[in-house]
């Protein structure tokens, strides 16, 4: 019996002229997207707690949270976090568990007794410690012979979403209030033609959740559509407020600015649709080809102005 031969690659040898070819072809494509940053104007990155502009060759730093912001999201994860921990579990928790148990327990008696120095009006503070010390509670019944019954697990969920709620109002809050004071500064000293050229990118982690508060924030105060609870973000996107998923990296998050640009350019003048390099270029054609592989068409949603799976608008 005759032996098979080993497939080929399906890469290129990197000396095939087609490869050459197109490494010259991204080489181009680079160099003109530094170009095209280079000519932006002025651009904003939002990247965790800092806004960085740049600004006519320089660039400038300010804040975008504070300490608050940190603080009442810290505090709103814990009872999330026990939950986690808790939930599907019934009796008494095994060693490893217990000892999760027993450190999240030391961790939190110190976290109370540092609530005095963060600043919290004395409303706020209050809400601090319900949430902690009803976690405290439920810990110390969760390491107590028989564990915590389901029922007064969902019980205790319950009884701190109100709290959680207004610990997230307060972080959107100080997120908002802080850009704004730092975006509207560097607005003060931009020329109209400056403002009206004002591109910004919001670095968010992968998958992100519909309604970034940076990217309604900038959506907002840019004249851009606004799309925060009751939509998918980019269901219908602006062309001056951008998210880099997964790239926290400050020149990673300019060069898609001008990458968003330049392939619109492209877009609109090879296919007559700026967008159309923002999905992948095979797409039309594997939509096509799907429903003749298997006699079936792509179900539309059913709210063309709302994106699949999100709630319907009150």
């Amino acid at each position: 019996m005759a032996e098979s031969s080993a497939p080929l690659p399906a890469a290129l040898e990197p000396t095939d002229p087609l490869s050459v070819l197109n490494g010259a072809f991204r080489e181009a494509y680079a160099a003109r997207r530094e170009e095209i940053l280079a000519g932006l104007g002025p651009v904003i990155a939002q990247i965790d707690d800092v806004l960085i502009l740049r600004r006519g060759g320089q660039r400038f730093e300010g804040p975008a949270r504070t300490r608050r912001y940190h603080a009442f999201k810290s505090i709103t994860h814990v009872p999330l976090a026990l939950h986690m921990l808790l939930s599907e579990r019934r009796g008494v928790p095994g060693e490893p568990l217990r000892e999760r148990l027993q450190g999240i327990q030391r961790l939190l008696t110190a976290a109370v007794e540092s609530l005095e120095h963060r600043g919290f009006t004395p409303g706020e503070a209050a809400r601090q410690r319900r949430i902690l010390e009803s976690t405290q509670a439920l810990l110390v019944q969760a390491l107590a012979p028989g564990g915590v019954p389901p029922e007064a697990l969902t019980a205790y969920a319950r009884a701190q979403a109100p709290d959680l709620l207004l610990n997230a109002e307060d972080a959107a809050r100080d997120q908002l209030e802080t850009m704004h004071a730092t975006v509207e500064a560097w607005k003060r000293q931009m020329t109209p033609e400056e403002q009206q050229r004002l591109r910004v990118v919001v670095a968010t982690s992968h998958m992100a959740r519909p309604g970034n508060v940076a990217v309604q924030y900038f959506s907002v105060t840019l004249g851009e559509t606004w799309e925060g609870r009751f939509d998918q973000e980019d269901l219908h996107p602006g062309k001056r407020v951008l998210s880099s998923e997964t790239s926290f990296d400050e020149a990673a998050a300019f060069t898609l600015l001008a990458t968003h640009v330049l392939d619109a350019r492209v877009g609109r003048r090879f296919f007559g649709e700026e967008d159309r390099l923002a999905r992948d270029v095979l797409a039309d054609a594997a939509e096509r080809l799907l429903a003749q592989m298997f006699h079936r068409e792509p179900e539309p949603p059913a709210n063309p102005d709302r994106a699949p799976g999100a709630p319907p608008r009150p």
